[in-house]
């Protein structure tokens, strides 16, 4: 009896479905939306209104903990959506896609900007960035979230249903028509309210459920797009918008209306056709002339679909993140349409009525008829009942080919193997039962569709809550920014989630960088000092300044001076810092032309003489006395370089011992110089001429000219040796009095620092990036003498990268005009320094350093660098600082700090832990932090990322890549470092070297291993040098 009962039923089933697609003209016919309803809604052609929300992504991920927490937020909200009065009109479809070769084509369109953006400045970037972007798109997957809101009459009480209907007819009747064109007026009415409280409902639950979702609303156009884009994506380009109003397309032609309804007209007169203003229907804008039915298959535009569904739920239902896995590991592109209906009455209905009638013919109808029974009671007691059923979907691009009679055949051997792998990984994802064919197939890859069919034709079954939100992609993570103007990573099943440094959904840019030796915490940094450099939104490139230990940054700047023209070298440096006489830097150095020090320039003066007579201050009676008189003393060292006083000591040019750029820059501008005129005159000839000529080359060498005007460190010495006198009632140290204990300390510090004791040799004004390697200045000493010295150097380095970054147009430029007479300042000079801090106000800027737990040991260090992360988003400078130490952290910059970068804990759990307390980790993102291993080619650097945006705190776990031409230029590794070096000095230029190891060197342990089985015996360093001469004989 049974049997006979099913087969029945069976029989009848698919006969319906079979007269439903044989009584459609065409697949046209299909389609539900009508018209826009107004201009965020859709009208259905049954007058249910329809939202589109684009849903960005969750800013977590999926974690079990957080999850199973996670679920019960959505069963909670389905549970009470249920229970609402207007419940039984609420409709939700989720559609997801999610396709492995999505963003092959993408890539480099994403990336030209960058690659523009560098040519703009000079930089030879395009073979580096296209690399990269060939790698992402090789491993990257598309990922596209909407959710659709559906009210109907449903949602009105029974006695409101009759005027509902009344009210849209007459709306019909008045509207305006045309013959092939689209209806209008389509809507109804009377559901506005309950619809749009639909729609709030859900919005208020994506900003407040768990982390919170990135989601936008769509307007119609928006929704409309994104429909056809997920079913056609070859023929809706950016530019495609559908024509909704008669603003949106010009007048139409109207030979095929038939002349007895263009000369109709109405009652009053006015015609009844107005085709030649009216849109097309939606339906020839949203669908492609052809549809191809194959049976299993359907051919719709340039893709071919197989279409399935789920035919019997799963009996185990499971996070969508294990089957992304399986689906990215065989590349196999799906798209999931999730019906959630509140009225579950209707789902399954002849099936569960008649087991219901037939319970005794088997075990089967009673089981099914007892399961529908707890359901019910399960409704009864509080619990969410919904028709739920998922459309399912596989694609291939479309294969034809037309034989002598010009009739198409279709290759489906590629989506044929893709939709049986799909197939079997769905009944392995919960061990749901899937239907291949449902009634005709473009009726079911429509449905696998969002916004296609209303509701999908897939089969539908009353399920309960939590086991519906199992299997929804509630933490897919969120995509914040857009991929053409960001730093990229990815997910472990491929998707990219981008970030943009110091972007405006942030406060500022404060990123801490954690990681322990080769996790990828330095080619992290490397990777932002490149962005940096070829920042998109940058009309030039940003200043880029930095503080390192060893030199895991030297080959990203290698890089970029390398991209740069031969006569802009100089833009780019990485600088090994040593306190050597070779490379000094007067810390007296004035702005161009200026004969006194700006106030913020007075200030490090005066708080870096103090650390260097650090020694004396309790012996002077405190700070205040040491600070008088260095004040004073720094004061009359200015005097006396200032011609206009009579403290003046003349400095003269001599045209035989001066720079020869000085003498070639006079000789150029034709200045009126000449032997034993003050300095001054030089200057200001140079700079006059620099800023009417508009040439660079002559400010610069006015800027050298400069420096021969200003005092010097040992001038400090001899002025507050003349000032005893006006000091004398000050406390003795020592036995001396205060001026001459502080003298004496100056000269301990000049014989002890020749990097700042002479006239300035190395100037770093005009360097875009300059990074500065502290290893060999900073030392490894405990002593209290140590630290003092590097209390000394920190603040002389932090001043030479930072001098162009905290300028302020309103305090700066405001001080230049209240002191323009005293400071030297002519009109000209006064309008170029204004036009300089405006470019500097608008100039983006990054200071970074790296091992900031050497830092952490100079004394003072930190509170410079919280004075920097207060102050960053002023002077639009970011901060990126990293460590391998995470108690090393300024507290201050934990609390401040926009991102987080977590390469691993060094598998330690120790470290883990330590970084739960600092960043308040839950246990499973600590587990996440721990379980981090090195990276290699193929996964790249794992890392764990928390980003405080406008959205919310976003959480994941990520991989970061670079491509091989940039993982030979960020190489930190010894061997590799050396390898790049030989291959470097080879004469054929590092894009050459950078290259060929790119495309040879893979894996250089590997070439190693291989060379020492060549030759037994060879060490390893001989073996790299053979690697190295193989390569150099490459063309």
């Amino acid at each position: 009896m049974l049997k006979y009962v099913d087969r029945l039923m069976d029989g009848i089933d698919d006969l319906r479905r079979g007269v439903r697609g044989w009584t459609k003209a065409d697949h046209s016919q299909y389609f539900p939306v009508a018209c826009a309803h107004n201009s965020n809604v859709l009208a259905l052609y049954n007058g249910s209104l329809l939202s589109v929300i684009r849903i960005d992504g969750y800013l977590g991920q999926y974690f079990p903990e957080q999850f199973a927490n996670l679920r019960q937020e959505w069963a909670k909200f389905l549970r009470t959506s249920t229970q609402d009065k207007s419940a039984k009109g609420f409709d939700l479809f989720w559609s997801y896609e999610y396709d492995p070769e999505g963003m092959s084509s993408k890539m480099l369109e994403y990336r030209e900007r960058m690659i523009q953006a560098g040519e703009r400045r000079g930089l030879e970037v395009r073979d580096i960035m296209e690399e990269e972007a060939r790698l992402y798109g090789s491993i990257c997957a598309s990922e596209d979230q909407y959710l659709l809101v559906v009210t109907h009459i449903d949602s009105l009480p029974k006695a409101e249903h009759k005027e509902a209907l009344a009210s849209a007819a007459n709306d019909r009747k008045k509207s305006i028509k045309g013959h092939g064109s689209m209806v209008t007026q389509r809507g109804m009415k009377l559901i506005e309210m309950a619809h749009e409280q639909h729609v709030n409902k859900v919005e208020v639950f994506l900003k407040e459920a768990g982390r919170s979702y990135a989601f936008e609303r769509l307007n119609a156009y928006q929704g409309l797009k994104a429909m056809r884009m997920s079913l056609i994506p070859g023929t809706t380009g950016d530019g495609w918008n559908a024509r909704l109003t008669l603003n949106d397309c010009a007048l139409r032609p109207t030979e095929a209306v038939p002349a007895s309804v263009k000369k109709g007209q109405a009652a009053d007169g006015k015609p009844v056709d107005w085709t030649h203003m009216l849109p097309p229907p939606l339906t020839e804008q949203m669908l492609p002339a052809e549809a191809v039915d194959l049976g299993r298959f359907a051919v719709i535009g340039g893709r071919t679909y197989a279409p399935m569904s789920v035919g019997e739920l799963a009996v185990e239902p499971e996070p969508i993140e294990s089957l992304l896995r399986m689906c990215y590991q065989r590349r196999l592109p799906v798209r999931m349409v999730y019906s959630l209906m509140a009225n579950s009455d209707q789902a399954n209905y002849w099936n569960r009525t008649f087991a219901s009638i037939f319970n005794f013919a088997s075990a089967s109808n009673r089981q099914i008829d007892k399961a529908d029974r707890a359901m019910k009671a399960y409704g009864e007691s509080g619990g969410a009942v919904l028709g739920y059923g998922l459309s399912i979907a596989t694609w291939a691009d479309t294969e034809v080919q037309y034989d002598s009679r010009g009739a198409a055949m279709y290759g489906v051997k590629k989506i044929t193997r893709r939709a049986q792998d799909l197939e079997t990984l769905l009944q392995q994802w919960g061990g749901q039962q899937i239907e291949t064919v449902f009634g005709c197939s473009i009726e079911a890859a429509m449905s696998a569709t969002p916004g296609y069919m209303m509701p999908p034709a897939s089969p539908k079954a009353p399920q309960i809550e939590m086991d519906i939100v199992a299997q929804m992609p509630i933490m897919r993570p969120a995509r914040l920014w857009e991929a053409d103007n960001s730093i990229w990573m990815r997910t472990s099943d491929g998707v990219l989630l981008p970030h943009q440094p110091f972007s405006g959904k942030q406060s500022t840019m404060i990123g801490l960088v954690l990681g322990g030796m080769g996790f990828g915490k330095s080619n992290y940094i490397s990777e932002n000092i490149n962005y940096f450099a070829n920042h998109p939104e940058a009309d030039l490139m940003p200043y880029i300044r930095g503080m390192d230990f060893g030199a895991s940054s030297s080959g990203v700047v290698s890089m970029i001076n390398d991209s740069l023209p031969e006569n802009r070298k100089h833009e780019a440096l990485f600088i090994p810092f040593s306190n050597a006489a070779d490379m000094c830097k007067n810390m007296m150095d004035t702005r161009l032309t200026l004969r006194y020090p700006l106030e913020d320039h007075r200030i490090f003066l005066i708080n870096w003489l103090v650390i260097l007579c650090d020694s004396l201050i309790e012996g002077a009676g405190g700070v205040t006395n040491l600070v008088s008189v260095l004040n004073a003393t720094i004061k009359r060292a200015y005097e006396n370089c200032d011609p206009r006083t009579h403290h003046y000591q003349a400095k003269t040019y001599m045209r035989s011992i001066a720079a020869e750029e000085v003498n070639s820059a006079l000789d150029r501008c034709m200045a009126n110089i000449q032997d034993g005129c003050d300095y001054w005159d030089v200057v200001d000839a140079l700079a006059k001429a620099g800023v009417e000529q508009q040439d660079d080359s002559l400010l610069h060498a006015a800027k050298v000219a400069q420096r021969y005007c200003v005092p010097i460190f040992p001038d400090l010495v001899r002025v507050c040796d003349q000032l005893d006198d006006q000091f004398k009632a000050m406390p003795e140290v020592g036995g001396k009095s205060l001026c001459a204990a502080i003298s004496n300390a100056l000269s301990n510090a000049n014989a002890m620092f020749p990097v700042f004791s002479k006239i300035t040799n190395t100037d770093i004004s005009e360097s875009r990036v300059c990074v500065f390697d502290m290893t060999e200045a900073f030392g490894r000493g405990e002593t209290k003498f140590d630290a003092w010295k590097r209390s000394v150097l920190f603040a002389v380095v932090h001043r030479l990268l930072t001098e162009d970054l905290f300028i302020n147009l309103d305090i700066s430029g405001q001080e230049m005009v209240n002191h323009k007479e005293r400071l030297g300042l002519t009109d000209e000079m006064l309008r170029w320094h204004i036009r300089y801090f405006e470019r500097q106000d608008q100039l983006l800027k990054l200071y970074w350093g790296d091992e900031l737990h050497r830092v952490g040991r100079v004394e003072g260090a930190f509170q410079i660098l919280d004075s920097m992360g207060f102050e960053g988003r002023k002077y639009r400078v970011g901060l990126l600082l990293g460590t391998q130490l995470a108690e090393y952290l300024p507290e201050s910059m934990i609390q401040l700090c926009t991102s987080v970068f977590i390469f691993g804990t060094s598998q330690s759990t120790e470290t883990a832990q330590k970084m739960q307390d600092i960043f308040a980790l839950s246990d499973d993102e600590r587990d996440i932090a721990l379980g981090i291993t090195r990276p290699n080619a193929k996964k790249g650097a794992e890392v764990f990322v928390i980003h405080k945006t406008s959205e919310g705190v976003q959480r994941a776990k990520l991989h970061f890549q670079v491509g091989n031409i940039k993982r030979w230029a960020y190489a930190t590794e010894a061997d590799e470092r050396a390898l790049r070096r030989e291959l470097y000095a080879a004469g054929r230029g590092q894009a050459w070297a950078r290259k060929v190891l790119a495309e040879n060197v893979p894996d250089l342990m590997a070439a190693v291993h291989a060379k020492q089985k060549e030759r037994p015996g060879a060490s390893k360093s001989e073996a790299l040098h053979l690697v190295a001469e193989d390569l150099k004989a490459l063309g």
